[in-house]
């Protein structure tokens, strides 16, 4: 099937529906986890993404639709990696570490991730999780909220966690032991 639309001025620059859609969200995940939406202009991302800054609202609608599309892929990517045991993610994983990041500055910059994030499909499988455990609704939902709580709390400031509590994070094995364990004990609690 042929790539409809205009050649790009740029050969090395995307083509095609799917790729200026990839190359969009590209740059919105290293753009948001580094500066937040309110300091990213539209322009801006489409420079990174090396296209037309209209295409940022021919395929997003917005800033804001782009960002929620950017939360919306880091989640499923997020999803895909995530065993059937709920097992925690490397800390150092970089799509993790930027969806937090991304979601962080979105939220430190006002947004409502309820109205920019379609779908939380980690977070349906940790209450799925709690209900298949036996819990309530509302104490698989709590559960699941500590969880992402310690997640990125975490990730979001080790740096402080290890200068107020002396605890040596430096380790990325010591930091990620240690999680795991805290995560682990909401998730299996011992009966």
């Amino acid at each position: 099937m042929p790539i409809r639309g205009r050649t790009p001025q740029r050969p090395e620059a995307p083509h095609g529906r799917s790729a200026v859609k990839r190359a969009l969200l590209d740059a919105g995940r290293q753009l948001f986890a580094v500066r937040g939406p309110n300091s990213v202009s539209v322009r801006e991302l489409a420079a990174v993404a090396g296209v037309n800054h209209g295409l940022v609202h021919r395929y997003f609608g917005s800033k804001d639709g782009l960002l929620g599309a950017v939360l919306d892929d880091l989640a499923h990517q997020i999803a895909d990696t995530v065993t059937s045991e709920l097992q925690p993610i490397d800390l150092d994983d970089s799509t993790v570490d930027a969806y937090w990041r991304v979601l962080a500055r979105a939220i430190l910059d006002g947004r409502d991730p309820a109205t920019l994030q379609s779908d939380f499909p980690t977070v349906r499988a940790l209450v799925a999780k709690g209900r298949a455990d036996g819990h309530s609704p509302s104490a698989s939902r709590e559960r699941a909220a500590h969880v992402l709580a310690l997640e990125l709390g975490w990730r979001m400031f080790k740096p402080f966690l290890a200068a107020a509590t002396g605890l040596r994070l430096d380790d990325p094995g010591v930091a990620r032991r240690s999680l795991n364990r805290a995560v682990g004990r909401l998730l299996h609690p011992a009966h």
